[in-house]
């Protein structure tokens, strides 16, 4: 068994590998060159302990077959049976197509099995059930990375390689450890409910309603790739991997207004009055003031609800499963006070 993932150093990466590492087999690493690339990786390197059973592979997304030696190419080609893609956020923040390069390599080391990790933002702004099995419905995507991760995944979708896709919903914290190495998602708002605890906590803190959000610790969603891409069964398969209970943006955050000492969010504002009152001039001069970017409350919120019974039947059995926010949220909250602050 042998591997080759991009995006190991990143923030599902760092957590992917161990998992990988309880199997057999080596693990190649698409590195990127550069001085702080590789001490990234040295850093995980010591972390992961896995003598040379992770291997160092000098790419870049942004080549064609990620730039990777030719010699290299020829002396693994047929024998990688899993090419994992973590990195696929590349695409976005770049505009460059670094998952159609992953595709030409994986194609030419004639591997396995391609496993690209994209999101459920992919849904865009459709409404009702987004299944495991739709993917291209009409849905209107409002952002540019949005539209980035769709086109990855139909690069993928339209490859002719045997292919697996995963879809993240909103990932946060370690759910033992809390650990993050980003700023992103429910946490722009911390530092507003740090603020808010110096309110009584009897006086309610005014919002617009922020509707439903999903969100899964990393480490479940580490160990859930890990399982469903070894487990047997058809390829040409998505799988969600969220929540599958359903709760608001406001509810989650409450959980955490609860370990700042802060007064609860209550939902007054409908989301259009917002906007208008944004345009206000001066009025929109707070909320970036406390780390909270003004298109977070616009994207705030999933206006569809995830299905997730490809991912339930895959795990069935196992004792990989999204723990409750309210179990660990006391994790989340900790590392961010004690560590971004």
């Amino acid at each position: 068994m042998a591997y080759l993932v991009t995006g190991a150093t990143g923030f599902i990466g760092r957590y992917f590998i161990p998992e990988l590492l309880e199997r057999q087999g080596d693990i190649h690493v698409l590195v990127r060159p550069g001085r702080a690339q590789a001490e990234r990786y040295a850093a995980c390197a010591r972390a992961w302990d896995a003598g040379d059973r992770v291997r160092p592979v000098h790419g870049d997304l942004g080549a064609p077959k990620l730039g990777i030696r030719p010699d290299w190419l020829d002396a693994h080609r047929g024998r990688i049976d899993h090419v994992v893609h973590l990195a696929v956020g590349y695409d976005a923040h770049t505009g460059d197509n670094g998952t159609r390069n992953l595709v030409e390599a994986a194609a030419d080391l004639k591997a396995g099995l391609l496993h690209h990790v994209s999101t459920v933002e992919v849904a865009g702004a459709s409404e009702g059930l987004f299944t495991e099995d739709m993917f291209e419905t009409g849905q209107v995507l409002t952002e540019p990375a949005q539209r980035a991760k769709f086109d990855a995944e139909k690069t993928v979708r339209e490859s002719a390689l045997p292919w697996r896709i995963y879809r993240p919903s909103i990932v946060i914290g370690h759910s033992e450890t809390g650990e993050i190495d980003r700023i992103h998602g429910p946490y722009y708002f911390f530092q507003l409910l740090r603020m808010a605890a110096q309110l009584p906590r009897l006086l309610p803190v005014l919002a617009p309603e922020l509707g439903e959000t999903n969100m899964v610790p990393v480490d479940f969603v580490a160990r859930a790739l890990a399982h469903i891409a070894h487990h047997p069964g058809p390829n040409s398969e998505t799988f969600h991997l969220v929540d599958p209970r359903r709760f608001r943006a406001a509810e989650a955050l409450n959980l955490f207004a609860d370990e700042a000492g802060a007064p609860h969010l209550v939902e007054v504002m409908p989301k259009p009055a917002l906007a208008m009152t944004l345009r206000v001039p001066g009025a929109n001069w707070l909320l970036p003031r406390v780390g909270v970017p003004l298109e977070v409350l616009e994207h705030s919120e999933f206006s569809c609800r995830f299905d997730c019974r490809n991912t339930t039947e895959a795990l069935a059995g196992t004792d990989i499963k999204v723990p409750p926010l309210d179990a660990y949220a006391a994790r989340i909250w900790k590392y961010w006070i004690e560590n971004w602050v």
